[in-house]
C-alpha cells in the first residue's frame, strides 16, 4: 500500500482531492452554517476516503485507474464552477452539471481520433534515477533486453526475446498485455556497453495495436561493490493523449524502477540482505 501511495501520489491527489474539495463545496453551498473546523475535519475526512478508494481499486480492478484522474479532473472543473458567484441551489446545480459534463467529455475526448492526431505529433520524454543496493551487473542482466532470460526481465511481462538473424544488434521482443493481448517491438542497439550503459530504438504495436516508436537510454553508474545509480530516460511517439496522460500518473519509468527492486530482492535479498533503496526521481 506505502509503494502505491508513494508512485501514484499524483493520480491520489488528483482524484482524492478533486472529490473532497468538491463535496465540502457543495456542503457549504447548501447553506449549512457550520465553523471553518467543522469544514477543515469533514474536507479531511473525505480525503481519506476517496484516498482509500484509489488503493481499494489498484488493488480490485486496476485495468479501470485511468478512470480517477478523468473523475478527479471533472471534480475539480466542478470546484471552480462553484466559486463562481451565486449561491444555493443553483450554484449547487452549476457545480453539478460542470463536474459531470467536465468527465464525461474527458473521457470521450481522450479516447477520440483528435487525441489519437494530437498524440501522434507529441514526443512523451520520461526520466527517472535512483540509488540501487545491488551489483551494477545484476541490474544491467535484469533490465537490458536479452541479457538474460525473458522471464528474467524487470517488468516481469517479457514472452519472448529473438536475435534478428541478419544483424546482432536488432532483436524482436514480445510484452504480454490485458486480456491475453501483447505488445511486439523490434530493439535496435545503438549503444551496449556492459554493465555501464545501453542505447536502443524501438519500434512495434502496444498492446492495443498502437504503433510507436521511440528511445530508451539506461546509464549505470558504480558506486562500490554491491551499489549503483541508475537512470533511465524514454522518449516514445505515437501514444494518444489519453495514454500520455496515463503514462504521467502510473509515472510509468519509476514503476519500472519499483518492479526492477522486487525482482533483485526477490533473486538476491539472501546474499546481499534486506534492501531499501533511497530513491531520487527527476521529472
Amino acid at each position: 500500500m506505502l509503494s502505491i501511495l508513494l508512485r501514484h501520489y499524483r493520480r491520489i491527489a488528483v482524484f482524492a482531492g478533486g472529490l473532497a474539495l468538491f463535496c465540502a463545496m457543495l456542503v457549504a453551498q447548501a447553506g449549512l452554517q457550520y465553523g471553518t473546523p467543522v469544514y477543515i475535519g469533514g474536507f479531511l475526512l473525505l480525503l481519506g476516503l476517496f484516498a482509500a478508494l484509489t488503493l481499494a481499486l489498484y488493488k480490485v480492478a486496476p485495468r479501470y485507474r485511468g478512470l480517477l484522474e478523468i473523475v478527479g479532473l471533472g471534480a475539480w472543473a466542478g470546484t471552480f464552477a462553484l466559486l463562481m458567484p451565486g449561491t444555493g441551489l443553483i450554484a449547487m446545480a452549476l457545480g453539478l452539471v460542470v463536474f459531470v459534463a467536465s468527465s464525461v467529455g474527458l473521457f470521450m475526448f481522450l479516447r477520440s481520433d483528435m487525441s489519437h492526431r494530437i498524440g501522434n505529433q507529441t514526443t512523451w520524454r520520461d526520466r527517472y534515477s535512483g540509488q540501487v543496493s545491488y551489483p551494477a551487473r545484476l541490474v544491467w542482466r535484469h533490465v537490458v533486453p536479452g541479457a538474460a532470460e525473458p522471464g528474467d526481465h524487470c517488468t516481469g511481462m517479457m514472452e519472448r526475446y529473438d536475435v534478428d538473424p541478419d544483424d546482432p544488434d536488432t532483436v524482436h521482443v514480445t510484452f504480454k498485455g490485458r486480456n491475453d493481448r501483447a505488445a511486439a517491438y523490434t530493439l535496435t542497439f545503438l549503444e551496449r556497453d556492459q554493465p555501464n550503459s545501453c542505447r536502443f530504438f524501438f519500434q512495434g504495436n502496444e498492446a492495443d495495436g498502437t504503433l510507436v516508436d521511440g528511445i530508451f537510454s539506461l546509464r549505470i553508474t558504480v558506486l562500490d561493490r554491491d551499489s549503483c545509480f541508475v537512470s533511465c530516460v524514454e522518449e516514445r511517439c505515437g501514444l494518444s493523449l489519453g495514454s500520455l496522460l496515463e503514462r504521467w500518473f502510473d509515472d510509468a519509468l519509476g514503476f519500472q524502477h519499483d518492479r526492477l527492486v522486487d525482482k533483485l530482492d526477490t533473486l538476491y535479498g539472501e546474499k546481499y540482505g534486506a534492501r531499501k533503496p533511497s530513491m531520487l526521481a527527476t521529472e
